[in-house]
């Protein structure tokens, strides 16, 4: 036999024992097994973690316009990112605009909801919020909350809303600066802390303790799940 015929078949021989072994591991990275496997690697994202407030309903009451955004947003958000249910109420089912030019559609009116239903109402600030400070409806609820063992939080000028109703006297409160003197007159015991907690209620002085007000919040709310467990 030619050498040189006798090569060139060993030569495509092997070229071809090559590309079929090739082509098998190909068609088994290309599998319906080994593709689903490969796409669910892709997917898979952290573990989330546990949802603390999962069957908590929780009210925010805001003014007719001018409420401040960032004591509804960024207290909402770190509430809900828990998985508590959040509503939001007005004396409008209108949208509402925010000081700072976020809006949000009212999801009821305040003369509509009981404490009853909700494991805590949220009052929200902002310069418009001086328009529930005499509202019958925000105090009645207010006022409520409390007779029945609920979480009653205030932000800003909102916890004027609270003194109004007659809940704060004796009890330690904090408020935007400027409606200080509500407080003191309605017999609250003043101070100029961020965010005040006393017993079922938790006040905040403005739209810098809106983290701080929503965590306090978030914390008293596990904190009375996990007491009655």
């Amino acid at each position: 036999m030619d050498m040189k015929k006798y090569r060139m078949r060993t030569f495509i021989g092997l070229v071809i024992v090559i590309l079929i072994i090739f082509g098998v591991a190909y068609i088994g990275t290309r599998s319906p097994a080994n593709a689903q496997s490969s796409e669910k690697s892709a997917k898979k994202q952290p573990e989330p973690i546990d949802a603390e407030l999962v069957g908590k309903k929780i009210l925010f009451v805001i003014a007719p316009s001018n409420f401040r955004d960032e004591e509804l947003f960024d207290t909402k958000k770190i509430l809900s990112e828990q998985g508590a249910e959040i509503k939001i109420v007005s004396t409008t089912i209108d949208s509402i605009c925010g000081m700072l030019g976020r809006a949000v559609k009212s999801e009821g009116l305040i003369a509509n909801e009981k404490a009853d239903n909700y494991d805590c109402i949220v009052f929200v600030g902002g310069s418009g919020a001086k328009a529930l400070w005499n509202n019958s409806d925000a105090h009645r609820l207010a006022k409520n909350a409390v007779e029945s063992g609920k979480i009653v939080a205030a932000i800003c000028i909102a916890p004027v809303i609270l003194a109004r109703a007659g809940i704060l006297k004796n009890c330690d409160a904090t408020v935007f600066s400027s409606a200080k003197g509500e407080l003191i007159k309605a017999g609250a015991k003043y101070s100029d802390s961020a965010v005040v907690r006393c017993g079922n209620i938790i006040t905040a002085n403005g739209p810098s303790a809106a983290k701080e007000f929503g965590e306090t919040i978030r914390d008293m709310l596990i904190e009375r799940e996990n007491k009655d467990k």
